[in-house]
């Protein structure tokens, strides 16, 4: 009897290698995930506790900026109703009215110091620091 030849076979190219590489994947025990939790809650809290820290520092920088504010305004009040008596006593002063309108513009009461600037102009129409003031509060 004839013995039959097997066919040859073609060989087939393949597109990866033979040879397939395994990537293990890395789990957690469950002590090192709630270890890891532990670590990550401190971590941000510990974040927010120093950004609540420097938000109480800006606060208190803030308050005591404004008391300070408080205090400047409280003394230019206490210097306008100073010179007012000044201007009760002597009228016909230029200076007095000037200095006036000058502490009412810092104080930011424009119609004030508007009010007063004029009074220092129509006593001295050529005053010239009065001219200036008057330009700065819109005369």
């Amino acid at each position: 009897m004839k013995r039959k030849l097997p066919f040859p076979q073609a060989e087939t190219i393949a597109l990866f290698p033979k040879n397939l590489r395994f990537i293990t994947e890395y789990t957690f025990t469950e002590s090192q995930s709630h270890l890891i939790k532990v670590i990550l809650t401190s971590v941000i809290s510990l974040l927010l506790l120093f950004l609540i820290f420097l938000q109480g520092i800006a606060i208190w920088s803030d308050y005591k900026q404004q008391e300070l504010l408080v205090q400047q305004r409280q003394e230019l009040q206490n210097e306008v109703n100073y010179w007012k008596g000044i201007a009760q006593k002597y009228q016909g002063y230029r200076d007095v009215y000037y200095r006036i309108a000058a502490l009412q513009y810092k104080l930011g009461n424009i119609t004030e110091s508007q009010k007063y600037i004029k009074k220092a102009l129509e006593l001295d129409p050529n005053f010239p620091e009065g001219h200036v003031l008057g330009a700065h509060v819109g005369l």
